[in-house]
């Protein structure tokens, strides 16, 4: 009821001019409807949000409500809530997350995803062009590892390139946070920037990007990365101190480790690069076909902080951020919409972010329960599921007044402490499970814990 405040969006709703007059359709009504009422719905259709408010309208009457100011209401709703959902610390108890908190103050993982919209907003959100769509939206989104914190940060037109956010990114990073980020996220300004703010990074270094060793009494010499790694039969080869490109670009020094990949994994990045050439009309050299075998990992964190030997593994923990925008798209159907109207698609959007955010928290604070009762993780697509289960029974319970409304969240907190437990398999162990392991337990807790 904090979260949703009536009287607060009542406000915004006015100071946008979506509310002029006193209607059928009151704000939170409006934004309840298609943030929790739509989640249970088999289609995405105006006559299913009609049914979602207290008092059921037509759908011309709710068509008429997506405006211009709409767009601007839900964006604002989204900003309120967003603030209050940073202001608020999320509870302790996953263990594994407050172990790796001893080695840095925050862990954040940044990536975007893309999709078509619908082409009335190619002026807002250019594509890149091509067979798709004219239209293309990018939503990039940090999450935050140690809490379990989602933090939807801009939607951005599908033309824009990653590496170009990377420097701003960084500049919002604090003294003792690590960024894990792809190699699309790759800039030398960026990375500067991070170490300049005593922040750390990790990140795979895309081959076109030269290392240089830089020993003492010798010439700085550019190490041919293919040569070394062609000859090595070790699963993990290091370089405590090397400084990446030249001129303005240079980075360093950094820790780099080549970490071999599996005969499969190998295989798939050769086929698909072999792929992508023939496209081209050229073939991949043999020094390209060399590195598909690697993973070649970046970082300015120390041994201590972050040992070689788990630092594949970290990157590992970008799959939290993936398991995402996954649901995000298959569940909240973010990137689904059975309207043309632009504004009614833009409301959409935001509205499945709201409910990103509150899912978001909701599985933070279930995977420290499960985690202490039972010694697993909660699985994100469970407890979105849920969510989408019990959508419209959430939205109709705020109308009830708070009793029910309570009631009716302690029966949905319930199912998800009962049902939402990631399981876990003999044969394949998960990101969190290699990292408690080998890197993040305790001394003596596996013998405490029998």
């Amino acid at each position: 009821m904090e979260l949703f405040d009536r009287e607060e969006i009542q406000r915004l709703a006015r100071q946008v001019r979506w509310l002029r007059r006193k209607g059928r359709i009151n704000p939170l009504d409006f934004l309840l409807s298609l943030v929790f009422g739509q989640l249970s719905a088999l289609r995405l259709t105006l006559e299913a949000q009609g049914q979602s408010l207290q008092v059921p309208v037509s759908r011309q009457a709710i068509d008429q409500r997506y405006k211009p100011e709409a767009v601007q209401l839900f964006g604002a709703v989204f900003e309120l809530v967003l603030k209050r959902k940073l202001a608020v610390r999320l509870p302790k108890g996953f263990a594994p997350a407050e172990q790796l908190s001893r080695h840095f103050k925050a862990v954040e993982l940044v990536d975007t995803t893309a999709f078509d919209v619908t082409e009335s907003l190619q002026q807002i959100y250019p594509s890149c062009g091509g067979a798709g769509s004219a239209a293309n939206l990018k939503v990039l989104m940090r999450y935050e590892v140690l809490q379990g914190r989602l933090e939807p940060l801009r939607l951005l037109p599908g033309k824009r390139p990653d590496q170009g956010l990377a420097v701003g990114l960084a500049q919002q990073l604090k003294p003792g946070e690590l960024q894990i980020q792809d190699n699309g996220f790759y800039g030398s300004q960026a990375a500067r920037t991070a170490q300049e703010r005593r922040a750390y990074w990790l990140s795979p270094i895309p081959h076109s990007v030269s290392l240089w060793e830089a020993k003492a009494d010798q010439p700085e010499a550019r190490l041919d990365l293919a040569r070394v790694l062609g000859q090595s039969k070790e699963a993990r080869v290091e370089w405590p101190q090397l400084y990446l490109g030249q001129g303005e670009h240079r980075v360093g020094p950094v820790r780099v480790a080549a970490i071999r990949l599996s005969p499969q994994s190998t295989e798939r990045r050769r086929r698909a690069l072999r792929e992508s050439m023939r496209t081209k009309g050229r073939t991949p050299s043999q020094a390209a076909l060399v590195l598909a075998e690697w993973m070649i990992l970046g970082t300015n964190a120390s041994v201590e902080q972050l040992p070689s030997p788990m630092m594949a593994a970290l990157m590992g923990l970008r799959w939290q951020v993936e398991l995402v925008f996954r649901q995000c798209k298959w569940v909240l159907r973010m990137d689904q919409s059975e309207s043309r109207k632009g504004e009614r698609v833009q409301c959409e959007i935001w509205a499945r972010l709201l409910a990103a955010l509150v899912i978001a928290s909701w599985h933070s604070h279930a995977n420290a329960m499960i985690w202490a009762n039972r010694g697993c993780e909660a699985s994100f697509e469970k407890v979105t599921r849920c969510f989408q289960q019990w959508g419209h029974t959430v939205a109709g319970s705020f109308w009830k007044g708070v009793h029910r409304l309570q009631e009716t969240l302690e029966d949905l907190w319930q199912r998800i402490l009962k049902y939402a437990r990631k399981g876990r398999q003999k044969t394949r162990t998960n990101t969190w499970d290699r990292l408690w392991e080998f890197w993040l337990e305790p001394e003596g807790s596996r013998a405490a814990t029998g």
